[in-house]
């Protein structure tokens, strides 16, 4: 990187992807922070945005703020008690965080996740860009408020939106919800299997938030290598892992019965386009999704 003074402080960074983050960023000479409610580390500094409460002896050195709060998408039913908390947890953390930025005098950059299902279902054999618009569903409408809130910097700094498909990572997440019935040698595509799902490794996408930062890069981003239908996904991982694929697929109805609305995740896809991220000379690790599962599930250096 060019600035090798850059102070990096991750909100929500305790989580596989902040892990990633903290890596990559020291190993390119940053100097990284996290903050966190339960500060265990010397480089944690606490914060607590429910109580508007944070650290503020170290905002005065911050460079790059990055936000990856957010309730799980696929944690919990999605009842009117969680998506309100789906909501607060981005929205609330963005805005926040604004408040905070008399205190950040060196700040220049403000990164926030963001999700790739913004573009709706409507359209799952188009590859959306990011110019494209909003879809009407619940999850279009979450992540459209949760661009705004982020966009409350953007009249002092640059501000990059890291729309991020599924994420594929050894340790946990999707991948290891995906793995155990694969493993059992019970895997089975979701509803039609025809669902489109784009998917990055997450060595990729740590390296697209170094990518972002080293190029300054203001505006929207989607943040995936791939899309593959959900059945092509499953007979990979199954491949990958020398495991039957016989089963018949999980009907519709006994998704939308276990999950309620949450399941429109699960059944419902969409494709987007990644070319506007490589237009900015980024380069992509793995691109193939059998390469991606291998250096996962079966290298010994991940």
């Amino acid at each position: 990187m060019e600035n090798q003074e850059d102070f990096i402080l991750i909100a929500g960074g305790t989580g596989l992807i902040g892990e990633r983050l903290k890596k990559v960023f020291l190993e390119n000479g940053c100097r990284v922070g996290i903050l966190t409610r339960t500060p265990k580390d010397k480089d944690h500094y606490s914060w607590d945005p429910a109580r508007k409460t944070i650290d503020k002896k170290i905002l005065g050195e911050v460079t790059v703020l990055i936000n990856l709060s957010g309730a799980g998408i696929a944690d919990k039913r999605w009842t009117k008690e969680q998506k309100e908390e789906l909501y607060s947890s981005r929205i609330g953390t963005n805005e926040f965080l604004f408040s905070q930025c008399s205190h950040m005098p060196k700040l220049k950059q403000f990164i926030t996740a963001s999700g790739i299902n913004c573009y709706g279902y409507d359209h799952p054999n188009r590859e959306h860009l990011e110019s494209d618009s909003f879809g009407k569903d619940f999850l279009s409408d979450l992540v459209e408020k949760w661009e705004e809130s982020a966009d409350l910097f953007n009249e002092k700094y640059i501000v990059s939106k890291i729309r991020t498909s599924v994420v594929l990572d050894q340790k946990g997440g999707a991948l290891q919800k995906m793995l155990s019935p694969v493993q059992w040698g019970i895997g089975s595509a979701l509803g039609t299997g025809k669902q489109f799902m784009p998917w990055i490794h997450a060595e990729d996408l740590a390296n697209i938030y170094l990518h972002v930062v080293s190029h300054e890069l203001n505006g929207s981003y989607n943040a995936l290598a791939g899309n593959v239908t959900n059945e092509f996904f499953t007979k990979s991982l199954a491949s990958t892992l020398h495991k039957p694929f016989f089963f018949p697929k999980i009907p519709s109805i006994a998704m939308k019965l276990l999950f309620g609305d949450m399941s429109s995740v699960l059944l419902e896809g969409l494709q987007a386009s990644n070319q506007k991220l490589k237009d900015t000379g980024f380069v992509f690790q793995y691109e193939n999704l059998d390469d991606a599962l291998s250096n996962l599930l079966l290298s010994k250096s991940k």
